[in-house]
Formats: structure tokens, C-alpha cells, sequence
């Protein structure tokens, strides 16, 4: 019995070593000359999150379940290839939906290939792949529970990526399961953001998809079909950060601090997994400090699909809200965007979430959009939802009962793997 136990105690040791050695970052600081602006910076930030600025640009920000209308327009436009990769996948009326245009498609000769979490789709149906795969889509798995994989699987791919003909592509906080389907005016609506990508860009973007689905699939994709040339579209620099090197801070974690060390007039944040760490704390209290406005907007734990996230983020209200900054709890639905904007002179769209799984765990991709138009229009959108927002002040977060501080103290406990 003893000896049984022993070995039980010594594989958990071994997994988890296994799982903390695929997690482990370190910390590195990003001073951002006070004197320089975005358009000055970009190229900074660009290269220190391993991309490159891309000018030429067309960039189109697709709100709510108008999303799945603008992509699947654009899946039925089709001449060569549609490439989707996301993580959560769920039976229902959008699946059935998304299934139907990309069987069709596939069934007419064009190239489909999906990439899907394993995590994020446990609960699908098989059926849903068997109807994908006969059909002739490429559909494949990330990263499955398997032993041969034990030490990766904790690494969940939550990038959100869909390529059209490598001209068009979109970055995006939406999931395939119903509560992006109904507008976002309803309660069981999620409110969501995505942005459709034309111009150079889409090449960066199709990198990106083939970051993931060489790992898996292990056979490479070249050509000008995947590749073209592609003209200018627009007048929008863009860069995407995603890469992950191991024992460095990751190229999203780089882009939020840095957006957030470079602010010089107002900072806005909407997220639905905010647990910063202590440096985040600092950098947003160092913002405050210069004058800087802070405006923050989280779902509340009664709309969060994961309660733990919102309790670990009222325990870092208190010293956000000393220093100065503006919380907002949206309570109309839930939220889901990951929309970050700066001075309303650049912004950043993407999968990442504002905590350490997205950060040190989880495959991600943010792209940074310099345009002032495309930054104001997301002002715009911000300040709509504020109308169905409750604010936080620092009395109320002083005056939380006991039971609810408790909940928040254990929940920051596990905040690591959050």
C-alpha cells in the first residue's frame, strides 16, 4: 500500500514538473521613452515582439454575431482555400451553421482546413468532425489528452484565426457555440469583437495559422496560393504579436505592457479575464500616476462563464481603484472582446486574454492597428457599453461583505493557471 502511494505522490510530482517546466517565464521590464509617440514607438514594439510593422492596410471592425455573417460571405467567396483555427467549439445552431458553409465549400473542390483545442471542443459531438472530415475538410486537433503529449497539454491553443485565399483574414475573440449567436442586446448575447484584416498583413496572418498547424499536421504549406503577392489596400501600419520563445515573456504579454507603459493621455481596456500580476498592477498605477485615464471594463461574475476570473480580479481592484482608475462591470450579457486602445491613436484586436494563461500558457495572437479612425471607432463602441455598466468606486470594493472577499483571497490562490 505504501508503495503504491509512493509511486502515486512521485507521478504527480513528475507531471506537475512537467506541466510548471512548459510554463516558466521570466519577467523582463520595458521602459517606452516618455517623449515619443505611437507612430514613433510602433517599430519598437514590433520588433520586440518578434513582427515586423506591415504597412498598407485595410482594416474593418466586425462587431457581435455580425461576425459569422462577414466571414462566411467571405467563406462562400472562396476560389483556393479557407483556413479556420480556434479553441472553443460547441453543438449548436452556430456550429451547424459554420459546418454547412465549410462542408459545402470543401465539397465544391476548395481547400478547408480546421484547427480546433482539444479542450475547447471536448464537449463536441463526433459526429460534427466525422461530417467535416467526410466532406473533405482537413480538420485536425490540438495538442489532445494524450500521454505522449502529457507534458504539453496544459499548452492550449486559443489563437483565433480564419484565412480566405490568404487575402483576407480575421482576428477574433469569438468562439463557435451559441452564445455568439444571438445579438449581443439579449442576455444569453455575447458581446464580442473581431477585425477583418486586407492588404500585406495576410501574410503574417497565414504564418500564423501554419505556426500551430505545422505542429500538428507536419506538412508545410508553400506557394503564391497560400502567399500571394499582395497589393496595398488601405493606409493602416499594422504588426501581429504571437510568438511564445520558451523562458522569455511572450510577444502579447510584450504588447499589453508595452501599450500600457506608452500612454500618455488614456488607456481603455475591455477584457473578460483580467488577473493582472504585480507588474501589470504597477504599470497601470504608473499610468494613473502620469495623469494618464484609465478606464477598465470586465463582465461581472454573475455573466462571467468563469466566476473564479472575476472573484481574482476583485482582489486587484482595490489598488487599481486607489490609484486612480476607472472600473466597469458590463452587466447587460457577457462579454468576450479583447480590445485594448491607446491615447484613441492605435489599438490592439486579438484572442488574448489579460492574465497569466494567456500570457506564459496558451497559444495567442494579438494584432496591433495603428489608425486613428479604427481607435475612435472602438472609443465609440466602448463608451456604448458603458451605458449598460455598473461602476466599481473604491468604497464599494472596501465595503465587499466577508464571504465575498473571502471568495475573491482564494480565488487570486490559483490565478497562475487563470
Amino acid at each position: 500500500m505504501r508503495a503504491a502511494f509512493a509511486l502515486v505522490t512521485i507521478a504527480a510530482v513528475v507531471v506537475a514538473f512537467l506541466l510548471w517546466a512548459r510554463t516558466r517565464r521570466r519577467h523582463i521590464e520595458l521602459p517606452v521613452p516618455p517623449d515619443e509617440d505611437a507612430h514613433a514607438l510602433m517599430r519598437s514594439f514590433a520588433g520586440l515582439t518578434w513582427g515586423r510593422v506591415i504597412e498598407g492596410n485595410r482594416v474593418t471592425i466586425v462587431q457581435n454575431s455580425a461576425f459569422f455573417d462577414a466571414l462566411l460571405d467571405d467563406v462562400a467567396a472562396a476560389t483556393h482555400h479557407v483556413h479556420l483555427e480556434t479553441f472553443l467549439w460547441q453543438n449548436g445552431f452556430v456550429s451547424d451553421r459554420i459546418v454547412a458553409a465549410l462542408t459545402a465549400r470543401a465539397r465544391e473542390g476548395i481547400e478547408v482546413r480546421v484547427l480546433v483545442d482539444h479542450r475547447g471542443a471536448i464537449t463536441t459531438s463526433p459526429l460534427v468532425w466525422r461530417t467535416l472530415r467526410d466532406a473533405g475538410v482537413d480538420f485536425r486537433v490540438y495538442h489532445r489528452a494524450r500521454f505522449r503529449e502529457l507534458g504539453w497539454y496544459n499548452n492550449r491553443d486559443h489563437r483565433k484565426i480564419a484565412i480566405i485565399d490568404g487575402r483576407i483574414g480575421y482576428t477574433f475573440g469569438h468562439g463557435v457555440a451559441d452564445m455568439w449567436g444571438p445579438s449581443a442586446d439579449q442576455p444569453q448575447g455575447w458581446r464580442d469583437t473581431a477585425a477583418r484584416f486586407e492588404g500585406p498583413v495576410v501574410n503574417e496572418l497565414q504564418t500564423a495559422f501554419l505556426d500551430n498547424w505545422l505542429k500538428i499536421r507536419r506538412r508545410a504549406l508553400t506557394g503564391r496560393a497560400y502567399f500571394p503577392e499582395l497589393p496595398r489596400a488601405g493606409s493602416t501600419p499594422l504588426h501581429v504579436a504571437y510568438l511564445a520563445p520558451p523562458e522569455t515573456s511572450s510577444a502579447v504579454k510584450r504588447l499589453y505592457y508595452l501599450a500600457i507603459a506608452s500612454a500618455k493621455r488614456e488607456l481603455i481596456l475591455q477584457n473578460p479575464y483580467f488577473v493582472p500580476d504585480r507588474h501589470a498592477v504597477q504599470l497601470i498605477r504608473a499610468a494613473c500616476a502620469r495623469g494618464v485615464v484609465v478606464r477598465l471594463m470586465l463582465p461581472t461574475s454573475a455573466t462571467s462563464d468563469f466566476p473564479i476570473v472575476q472573484h481574482t480580479s476583485h482582489y486587484a481592484y482595490g489598488p487599481l481603484l486607489q490609484a486612480g482608475a476607472s472600473i466597469h462591470e458590463y452587466t447587460r450579457s457577457g462579454m468576450h472582446q479583447k480590445v485594448m486602445i491607446v491615447d484613441r491613436a492605435w489599438c490592439t484586436i486579438g484572442s488574448t486574454n489579460f492574465d497569466p494563461r494567456s500570457f506564459n500558457i496558451n497559444d495567442e495572437i494579438t494584432v496591433a492597428i495603428y489608425d486613428e479612425n479604427v481607435a475612435q471607432e472602438l472609443v465609440r463602441a466602448f463608451e456604448a457599453d458603458l451605458i449598460d455598466a455598473d461602476p466599481w468606486t473604491l468604497a464599494r470594493w472596501n465595503e465587499r461583505s466577508l464571504a465575498h472577499k473571502l471568495r475573491d483571497r482564494v480565488s487570486a490562490l490559483a490565478k497562475r493557471q487563470l
